[in-house]
């Protein structure tokens, strides 16, 4: 039945983009997201639009708590092996004071489903599964928008962790890889949060083991 519904609609290009950013990608967008990135802003149009998807059974709909986001424009760190070690206590007075005045707040958010998975790929189940880290998980998103608008090949590379989790076992797992055309990891993104120095210092030393390129936004 969910299959049927899901033939019903003609999907457009930008249908296709959002579900495939959602099924690979990242765990979910929020209305504001979408509506500035696909929809010139147009929230009335993003809404009926994902109404129409949703009854589709192509995506859900959820209300989540978030702290509004602050700006993403750029990483805090992008090392590479060779490179100088990061002072790992000025990224952290970053990550934690960007926060300052950003409050919790009510917002609409679409993921995608298990239908939806089926077709375009991936592992989502049509659910949140920790709600407690909406904030981080819509800031992912925001990062993987930013580089969407740099470059269209880098985020086209973009792994989100849920895809990737099954290569990492018992290691950390950072928000999102960038792949080549053989599924190699060639870097890895995280965002910081409000991450202490420890937590940076901690992911900085994970990936210059391995070694691996990273971006800390």
């Amino acid at each position: 039945m969910e299959a049927e519904k899901a033939k019903q609609i003609r999907l457009s290009e930008r249908d296709e983009e959002i579900l495939n950013a959602l099924c690979l990608r990242v765990k979910f967008f929020s209305q504001r997201q979408i509506s500035d990135h696909w929809f010139d802003g147009d929230i009335a149009n993003t809404r009926r639009r994902m109404s129409q998807l949703r009854t589709c059974g192509l995506i859900e709909r959820v209300e989540l708590r978030a702290r509004s986001l602050p700006p993403l424009s750029q990483p805090l760190i992008a090392w590479q092996p060779g490179q100088p070690t990061p002072e790992f206590g000025r990224v952290a007075h970053v990550c934690r004071s960007r926060w300052r005045k950003r409050h919790i707040q009510s917002c609409t958010a679409y993921l995608a489903t298990a239908v939806a998975s089926r077709q375009f790929g991936g592992c989502v189940r049509g659910e949140v599964k920790r709600e407690t880290q909406a904030t981080h998980d819509l800031g992912v998103s925001q990062i993987w928008l930013q580089l969407d608008l740099q470059s269209a090949e880098l985020a086209d590379s973009w792994r989100g962790e849920d895809v990737m989790a099954h290569t990492r076992r018992g290691e950390k797992l950072p928000d999102g890889f960038i792949v080549d055309a053989h599924g190699v990891t060639r870097c890895v993104i995280e965002f910081g949060g409000a991450y202490d120095e420890s937590r940076v210092r901690e992911f900085h030393e994970d990936c210059a083991s391995r070694p691996l390129p990273y971006q800390l936004w």
